[in-house]
């Protein structure tokens, strides 16, 4: 088949199982969620975006690869587009501050099982809030797609004590390496110039844990 989703829907979509009951928030043109009725079984896929342009052009695509009667498009503002049996619910590709705010009333769903995030930006303030939230991080890894870096994290029901800067990504993965040397050496730059408190707190976090 041919390939119809990016290498972070590719990775997102890893962790969904068959049978799952399952909502993409924001689902953009709904690729993510055909890429998941044409490749498990028995599952069930709500593709929602708050906007109609983007779920007009989704409804294009369900045509297009003649999945019509598997999708259900919506339009709405984040959870309220859910039905009561969904277990898993997607976020990818907007910044984290308006992941936590789609998030922050999850509580009042409680069949709500995993939830599968890749913010664009603010990764440790996620992994702080989802904590708070209820949940904590299964799984986590870093993928670099058009020269950018993106988590996906997979959480589930819980409580756990991490280091929320680093989450429960492999240290030891030479890319997750890089995006950390990365960081470092841009706050390196930006210390020539200002001397600020927090960007040497977290250089010297990145050096105590990253660099061998």
């Amino acid at each position: 088949m041919k390939k119809i989703i990016n290498k972070r829907l590719e990775n997102i979509s890893a962790f969904i199982k068959n049978s799952e009951k399952v909502i993409d928030i924001g689902c953009d043109h709904a690729l993510l969620g055909i890429y998941l009725v044409l490749n498990r079984q028995n599952i069930k896929v709500i593709s929602s975006d708050i906007n109609p342009g983007p779920l007009k052009k989704a409804q294009e695509n369900l045509i297009r690869y003649h999945v019509e009667d598997k999708i259900e498009l919506r339009l709405g503002n984040g959870l309220e587009a859910m039905d009561e049996d969904i277990e898993t619910v997607i976020i990818s590709g907007m910044g984290g501050i308006s992941m936590i705010n789609i998030l922050k009333n999850i509580k009042r769903y409680p069949k709500i099982g995993k939830i599968i995030l890749s913010p664009n930006n603010d990764f440790p303030f996620v992994r702080l809030e989802m904590s708070k939230l209820g949940y904590k991080i299964d799984k986590e890894i870093m993928i670099l797609e058009n020269n950018k870096f993106y988590p996906i994290m997979v959480f589930i029901k819980g409580h756990q004590e991490i280091n929320y800067y680093f989450g429960k990504l492999d240290l030891n993965d030479e890319l997750v390496k890089k995006y950390y040397k990365n960081i470092y050496n841009k706050n390196k730059k930006i210390l020539q110039n200002i001397d600020n408190l927090a960007l040497k707190k977290e250089n010297e976090l990145i050096m105590n844990n990253i660099f061998d």
